[in-house]
C-alpha cells in the first residue's frame, strides 16, 4: 500500500504518515487507531522494561475476536 492511499484510508495527509514512517514524530494512540482500522487491523502495544514500546496491526483471527 502507498503512503497516499494510507493517508486517504485514515483521513490524514500523504506528508504525515511519511514523518511517522521516517520516525520524525510521535503518533498519538488516536491517530495509531485511525490507522489501525484504515488497515483493517487490530493495534497492539505493548510496553516493556525501560519504557520500550512495541507498536504493531495484526490481521487476520485476532481481528475477529477484537469485538467480542
Amino acid at each position: 500500500m502507498t503512503q497516499s492511499r494510507l493517508a486517504e484510508l485514515a483521513g490524514m495527509s500523504q506528508a504525515a504518515i511519511s514523518r511517522l514512517e521516517h520516525g520524525k514524530c510521535m503518533p498519538t494512540f488516536y491517530l495509531l487507531e485511525k490507522i489501525a482500522e484504515a488497515l483493517n487491523s487490530v493495534l497492539v502495544v505493548a510496553i516493556g522494561p525501560g519504557r520500550r514500546v512495541a507498536v504493531e496491526f495484526r490481521n487476520g483471527p485476532e481481528r475477529a475476536g477484537a469485538a467480542g
